[in-house]
């Protein structure tokens, strides 16, 4: 099937897109990455150390995406999985708590072998990565434009988002490492955008659906029709109970309590509520927690339905969604501290938080990144859904493995008696391998795309997490590099030599190369500290 798709994308010579067709551009880079994100760090990363010549563009003055912007309780599935450059970044994340704090201290137990960190610690070592390497960065420019000559892709112009300044910029490929598939769209590659029925992969969880969280199972009004919507979007809070290190709130623009109304029939529905019914508190060292919706309430930090806009939108209508999404929280967090309606012993407990201090500094101690947990979703040469979680089932083309569970946050209404809103599921799988050809365009031939990769809505539930985003950055650049070697396209990757080289950077491919973390270990100048790995399911 793959040989089939790839032939009769060979014989597309001109490919419909937005692109600007032009003569040939000069190539100062081998690669040019797009995307401040882990995904994209660790591309650039495996490309530069192949010795390739890299450009890395930030739409943000910072790197690291959600991970340096409150997502400190990443979804990790079984760890024993995560491997090269991902596993690399836990482990610098370890030393520093063991460095700073020492192998006894609650800061470096509490951080769980690098999996559970502060934003700025995240942001520091993804920092230290790109600086180790010869690689260009560029900070807060954005996507203007792409040209591109038959079916591939010659150079982009990009945008700087404070001076409007503009800059061209060639190279032989590209990787799009955004979470919005900002790249892809503007060369014109085909994509999902949305929920596909169930009879488009035979997914038992695809389109319209409420799901009984105990059984698994579609409860009664789930009709399996696609439609356009996708997941809930949200900011991760990095909030602290820590008197020293506590910033005011900052006031929202416009406050209504009568939006929060849901809040109160919630407490009257459930009589005595506590206060992580409201929101999830997941614990970070130095007594912060990252702060995530919690399904269950009826109205938490998940603004359902706003996100609609937001994957096609213009940078301004971004913008207007984020902000949107941020008010909604920010007034949220007013309601639940200071409305009469609240229960006094949950007032008491919801005005202990307070945005860290010594995070986010420059963006009154709030996230710079929403979190976006589905935009478009590249409609690639082959399509990862329900059944390759599912199935137990070997990949040619496999780059890593991962192993969280098919999730999604809500993308509809309330309906009386169910236990969440619809669209709200998560199904336990096992570890599965990730196919290469996932990230490549049907006719795009010189593009690689390591976030919104190929996947139906159902399927990317589990693709959507940082440590399988990390896996497929540095599976791109390494391919990137193979391109430059042979001359050859994205599709014309040789796949054992890609994956002998992944092989040789740690990464895991297969059940037989998964390193066991009941002890995960960490290497610094003293020899190897183990400490034990709490296994939770990541948000």
């Amino acid at each position: 099937m793959i040989k089939a798709v790839k032939a009769a994308a060979a014989v597309i010579l001109l490919f419909l897109s937005g692109c600007n067709l032009r003569g040939p551009a000069s190539h100062p880079y081998d690669v040019v990455i797009l995307g401040g994100t882990p995904s994209a760090v660790a591309a650039a990363v495996a490309a530069a150390r192949q010795g390739a010549r890299v450009c890395l563009i930030a739409q943000n003055e910072r790197l690291g995406g959600m991970m340096a912007s409150g997502l400190g309780w990443t979804g990790l599935g079984d760890p024993a999985y995560i491997g090269g450059i991902a596993a690399g970044v836990f482990a610098e994340i370890a030393a520093h708590y063991r460095h700073s704090y020492g192998p006894e201290s609650g800061q470096f137990n509490n951080c769980s072998a690098g999996f559970r960190f502060e934003p700025h610690v995240a942001e520091q070592v993804f920092e230290q990565l790109v600086a180790a390497e010869k690689i260009e960065v560029l900070r807060g420019w954005v996507l203007a434009d792409c040209y591109a000559e038959r079916n591939r892709m010659e150079s982009i112009t990009v945008r700087h988002r404070k001076t409007g300044r503009q800059r061209e910029i060639g190279a032989l490929v590209f990787i799009d490492a955004t979470y919005t598939g900002d790249l892809f769209a503007e060369a014109g590659a085909p994509f999902y955008l949305g929920r596909e029925s169930r009879d488009i992969f035979g997914e038992k969880l695809a389109g319209r659906i409420y799901q009984d969280p105990r059984t698994r199972k579609p409860l009664t009004g789930s009709t399996g029709a696609g439609d356009s919507l996708i997941q809930a979007y949200t900011y991760r809070l990095c909030l602290t109970d820590s008197a020293g290190n506590s910033a005011q709130w900052p006031e929202p623009e416009r406050y209504d309590p009568g939006e929060y109304g849901l809040i109160r029939d919630f407490i009257r529905a459930g009589g005595e509520r506590a206060f992580s019914d409201f929101m999830v508190f997941s614990p970070l060292p130095n007594r912060k927690y990252d702060i995530d919706s919690n399904g269950f309430c009826w109205l938490s930090t998940d603004l359902i339905g706003a996100s609609q806009g937001y994957p096609a939108g213009t940078e301004q209508q971004r913008r207007e969604i984020e902000k949107r999404h941020m008010e909604h929280i920010l007034g949220l967090w007013k309601f639940l501290r200071s409305d009469p309606d609240i229960p006094e012993n949950l007032r008491s407990r919801f005005s202990r938080f307070y945005p860290a201090k010594d995070e986010f500094g420059d963006n009154r101690h709030l996230p710079f990144q929403i979190y976006v947990r589905e935009a478009r979703r590249l409609h690639g040469i082959s399509t990862f859904s329900e059944k390759d979680a599912l199935a137990d089932t070997l990949k040619e083309d496999a780059i890593g493995m991962g192993s969280y569970p098919l999730a999604s946050h809500a993308t509809g209404r309330l309906r009386p008696g169910y236990p969440w809103r619809e669209g709200f599921f998560i199904q336990p799988c096992r570890p599965y391998q990730i196919p290469y050809f996932i990230m490549t365009p049907v006719w795009v031939r010189n593009l690689l795309v390591s976030c919104c990769v190929s996947a139906s809505h159902v399927g990317y539930g589990t693709l959507r997490f940082e440590p399988v985003f990390m896996i497929m950055g540095q599976a791109a650049g390494v391919a990137a590099h193979l391109c430059k070697k042979y001359n050859c396209q994205v599709d014309e990757v040789p796949l054992p030599e890609l994956q002998q080289l992944l092989r040789a950077q740690g990464a895991i491919l297969s059940h037989a190369e998964a390193r066991p973390w009941k002890e995960a270990l960490e290497e610094d100048n003293q020899g190897l500290v183990k400490k034990k790995v709490r296994h939770t399911a990541g948000r």
